[in-house]
């Protein structure tokens, strides 16, 4: 058994709402096969609404209303997201050194 974390995002259709996420952590079996991974996505997507849903106080009426149809899963590490966060802040900050908006600190 392998615990990993997802996060489970709920987008809105219209484009009116901003996506509300939530991180749900579960215990995999190390071999899946397709059927299996199937039903596990759908767990995960259950189990994520109904805990966006506790979080915020909503039922399922909310989410129909606010428009909130689309359901995104996907495996979360948060060390490989900052890295990537690190990353693209550095690269962002030296264009904008290159560029002149912003000045280098002085004794750096």
């Amino acid at each position: 058994m392998m615990k990993k974390e997802y996060q489970v995002t709920l987008l809105c259709t219209n484009g009116k709402y901003r996506p509300v996420s939530t991180i749900i952590r579960y215990e995999q079996e190390d071999n899946t096969d397709k059927t299996k991974e199937e039903t596990v996505r759908h767990e995960l997507q259950f189990r994520g609404i109904q805990k966006i849903c506790a979080q915020r106080r909503w039922d399922k009426i909310d989410l129909i209303c606010g428009g909130y149809t689309k359901v995104k899963v996907r495996a979360y590490d948060k060390a490989k997201i900052d890295k990537e966060n690190k990353e693209r802040y550095e690269r962002i900050k030296e264009e904008k050194y290159a560029s002149g908006e912003w000045k280098r600190p002085k004794g750096k």
